[in-house]
């Protein structure tokens, strides 16, 4: 028998559910139109903070924002009934693309900057304070947001709420329970944003769209955008920049890639062979150069591996490149304008010379004796370059924590019995690499 809610919504589904409560899908009797119907018990702890949210829902008018048409409540909990949204979650639709475009990037920056900069003008303004992939709905080319759980109005004393919202896309501010404003808000569209660029192209990469990002997501309030206008004046500016160089084939690709371990034997040098194996067998000129003590080239020689051209001082083996001079390393790549990849061997900060490096594979470990030092050369070396951290073994779970903590793409190196060979799961992990990193 179907559920009867408040005497017109018959209640068809299921839309989700969690700690807090339940959204259903409802058909209204008399007008057979679909309703989102947002139930929370009233024995949740802050329930009645529910019904703050509904007051707000429903002074807003946006295309942007749902339209709340009813209020009610029971013994048991409290509802809102509003506007059904016919699609999914950012996070679950760019999850489903292959790639996505930097102009459907600039489209959500914009329509989210819109937004926002309605609620940010309001009478009383409104800070939404929880952006986030899972609060945002793609329907179409248009978005709506949804979730004012903790949305606040702005007063003179700031922020009274000191709700962290969900602490990975937290502005600082917001972490620290200090007063938020619009520009908290800001720091939430460039999370959205730097969320986003994890799936770009690596031929669609916009160094222009980076460093909008990295001032909207200033530590400091007062080195972020003052307003969305602001903020939205520069996503136009890329739209027509950024969009059109892509069209006329602009290409990004790195000269030098530094390959650093958090410690011997982690599998550095494995790595950085099996990614110069890739990208040769790709159409990517590259070679290997071995920067480190370790010997392995010698000894790969001394087994018969690999083949040595003794006037060059190459070594190579079906696609593998490499040399143990960087003289050698710097000759060649004048002469074939393809890319390095430097192996350094094991991280040591007195020893590296990074500076000239476009960015960086950081090879890590991940048993739980070796989380905390992981951490801190991480935390060194972001700050530098573009790093990108990789778990090797196969270790998921321990790549899913570092992903957590860093909110950023953490990648698990397959198992993997020979670097010279490129097997099907490794061509998987390089081609998914260098997809969400925009090389």
């Amino acid at each position: 028998m179907e559920q009867i809610l408040f005497g017109k919504y018959i209640v068809t589904g299921l839309l989700g559910a969690g700690a807090n409560g339940q959204v259903y899908l409802a058909r209204h009797q008399i007008l057979e139109q679909e309703r989102a119907i947002k139930r929370i018990p009233k024995s949740v702890p802050g329930s009645s903070s529910f019904l703050s949210e509904a007051e707000l829902l429903k002074s807003l008018k946006h295309p942007g924002i749902p339209i709340i048409y009813d209020v009610e409540e029971d013994d048991v909990s409290y509802y809102i009934v509003e506007e059904y949204v016919r699609g999914e979650s950012l996070e679950a639709y760019v999850l489903r693309q292959t790639t996505i475009s930097l102009k459907f990037i600039l489209q959500i920056g914009r329509q989210l900057c819109d937004i926002m900069g309605y609620l940010h003008t309001l009478s009383t303004p409104v800070v939404y304070q929880d952006l986030k992939p899972e609060h945002i709905i793609v329907y179409g080319d248009q978005i709506k947001i949804v979730d004012f759980g903790i949305a606040s109005y702005i007063s003179t004393d700031g922020n009274p709420y000191q709700s962290y919202g969900t602490a990975c896309y937290a502005a600082p501010e917001k972490r620290l329970g200090l007063p938020c404003d619009v520009r908290t808000d800001i720091y939430g569209i460039g999370v959205i944003l730097r969320f986003l660029t994890q799936f770009l192209p690596s031929e669609e990469h916009s160094a222009h769209l980076d460093a909008i990002i990295d001032r909207a997501m200033a530590e400091k309030k007062e080195h972020r955008f003052e307003t969305t206008a602001q903020l939205m004046e520069q996503l136009e500016k890329e739209m027509v920049t950024g969009t059109k160089e892509i069209s006329e084939g602009k290409k990004h690709l790195f000269k030098n890639l530094a390959v650093v371990g958090m410690r011997a034997g982690i599998g550095t040098t494995h790595v950085a062979i099996s990614y110069n194996v890739y990208l040769n067998i790709t159409g990517t000129s590259c070679l290997y150069v071995e920067q480190n003590r370790s010997g392995d080239l010698r000894r790969m020689t001394d087994a018969g591996r690999v083949w040595v051209d003794r006037r060059t001082g190459g070594i190579s083996c079906g696609d593998f490149l490499g040399t143990a001079s960087l003289n050698n390393g710097g000759e060649w790549m004048e002469r074939q304008q393809g890319c390095l990849i430097r192996d350094f061997g094991t991280y040591e900060s007195s020893d590296i010379e990074l500076e000239i490096c476009d960015g960086i594979f950081l090879v890590l470990g991940g048993r739980e004796w070796e989380m905390e030092q992981a951490m801190q050369i991480y935390e060194r070396l972001r700050l530098r370059k573009h790093v990108v951290p990789i778990v090797n073994y196969g270790n998921e779970r321990a790549a899913k924590y570092y992903a957590r903590h860093w909110r950023r793409n953490v990648y698990c190196f397959p198992l993997d019995g020979s670097p010279l060979a490129l097997s099907e799961e490794k061509r998987q992990f390089f081609d998914t690499l260098q997809r969400r990193e925009r090389w």
